[in-house]
Order: C-alpha cells, then structure tokens, then sequence
C-alpha cells in the first residue's frame, strides 16, 4: 500500500515514543515525501520542556486544531487505553484528522490494509493480506505474517513476530520479542509479556508470559 504523504502533523505527547515519531516524520521526509512536525501537546499543567529537538511543545492542541484545519495528529502514548482516550477527546473538541504514518524502511505487501492513526516503524515487515486497524502501534522490527488482523489501539513492542492468521483484538499489547503461533486469538485488552512463546489462544483482559506463555 502507498498512503498518502501525512503533511503536517501535530505530535500528541513528547515524551520517548513522541521523539521516535518525529524521528519518523523526519525520515519520510529525507524520503521526498511531505512530513513535518510543526509542534509535539501536551495537556495543560503537564510537565514539559519548551522544546523538543527544536521542536516546540504547546499545551493547547485543541485550539490549534480548531485554527489549522491542515493539521493532522499522531497521538504518541504507548499505553492502549491512554491513546483511545485521548483520540476520542481530540475528534470531540476539535474534529482531528489523525496521520497514519509509515517508515520509509517498513515493508509491506501491495495487499495489507492500514487504519487512520497507525503507526509502522522501520524494520518491520507486513507480508500479504494483513489488516491493521485504527491507532495501531507497530514499533520497529516486528514480523506480521499472512492474514494476521490487529483490532483498533492494539500495539506491538519492538521485535514482536505473528504467525499467519493470527488475530489481535482492541486493546491488546505484546510485549517486546513476543512470538505468537499460526492462528491464534489475542482477546480485547489481553496483555503478552516480553519473550513470551505463545500457543494457545490468550483470552480477553488476561495476562501471559513466559515460554511458553501461561496466564499470570
């Protein structure tokens, strides 16, 4: 897939994951693609600095949203619940258009499908036929086979790798170098820890780790 260029973009959050997606940004932008971080938010009363790798932090991102209808939004919060939520306020106080951004080193296959938000950082490979919902993470060097689904607002922590046909439903996180067997189920809000092997279905809300993973 080629989504359009993201344009100008408002950074919602400037803490680490803020800084790797302007980082991001700067990168499609080295691509010859249109990107540009014209400020990282912040809400009011949050501890921030003035700037971010020269990059301003304002703390009325509701208001520049109103003025600047060019503007789309990354929201850059980690945390599932934390990104819905914020996403949610945003598109009620200002109508945000949200950036789905992808890494000029990600791979992807002519047939994977992106939802509005998104995120796909480099290294990471999405093969054929694979749907990804809105406000997803996919940090660098993950592994996506055929036919997988991840369900709005899920995320993936660096190094995580899915067999085909493996479904992530809303909410759910993996932790970092998780590995996930052929067609499993990840329930809503389910939680996979770091370097887990995954071999069962893991139902909504639990938590599992370990090799192979069994629910805490």
């Amino acid at each position: 897939m080629n989504p359009r260029a993201p344009g100008r973009v408002l950074v919602f959050g400037a803490g680490g994951l803020g800084r790797e997606i302007l980082q991001v940004l700067r990168d499609i932008a080295a691509s010859g693609r249109s990107a540009e971080c014209v400020a990282f938010a912040v809400d009011p009363g949050m501890e921030a600095p003035d700037m971010v790798h020269g990059v301003p932090v304002r703390r009325d991102a509701a208001a520049m949203l109103r003025a600047d209808t060019t503007l789309q939004v990354v929201v850059a919060l980690g945390n599932p619940a934390a990104r819905e939520a914020i996403v949610a306020r945003l598109a009620a106080e200002a109508g945000a258009r949200f950036a789905t951004l992808l890494h000029p080193a990600a791979w992807l296959g002519e047939t994977v499908e992106i939802g509005e938000g998104s995120i796909v950082f480099g290294f990471s490979s999405l093969t054929a036929d694979v749907r990804i919902g809105r406000h997803v993470l996919v940090n660098p060097g993950c592994n996506i086979a055929h036919d997988c689904v991840l369900g709005d607002f899920a995320t993936l922590a660096p190094a995580v790798a899915m067999a085909g046909g493996v479904r992530v439903e809303h909410g759910a996180e993996l932790g970092i170098g998780a590995r996930v067997a052929p067609r499993l189920g990840i329930g809503r809000g389910a939680m996979v820890g770091a370097g887990a092997m995954v071999i069962r279905d893991v139902a909504a809300g639990a938590t599992v780790a370990g090799v192979p993973a069994r629910e805490l």
